[in-house]
């Protein structure tokens, strides 16, 4: 049986390489928008590349107060699925 260990990370979309600030936006109800992705897409990408490279795959990632809130997971080294 597989084993998974997990992890979590925040992004600042601040800190992203061009573009504005914000690029998803929330209402009260929780409905979101995505505003000028194209702008902060190769940054993302940078990101998702970068875990995916060191084992991790990407399970959620969720928008809050100007952070992705990113959860990940990965089989256990030395663990086979069976």
């Amino acid at each position: 049986m597989a084993r998974w260990s997990y992890k979590t990370s925040t992004h600042n979309l601040a800190d992203m390489p061009s573009g504005p600030e914000r690029v998803i936006e929330c209402d009260e109800k929780g409905h979101c928008l995505v505003h000028d992705l194209p702008e902060k897409l190769g940054a993302l990408e940078k990101v998702l590349n970068e875990e995916g490279g060191k084992g991790w795959e990407l399970i959620q990632c969720h928008y809050h107060v100007g952070e992705l809130l990113c959860l990940w997971k990965r089989e256990e080294e030395g663990r086979k699925k069976s």
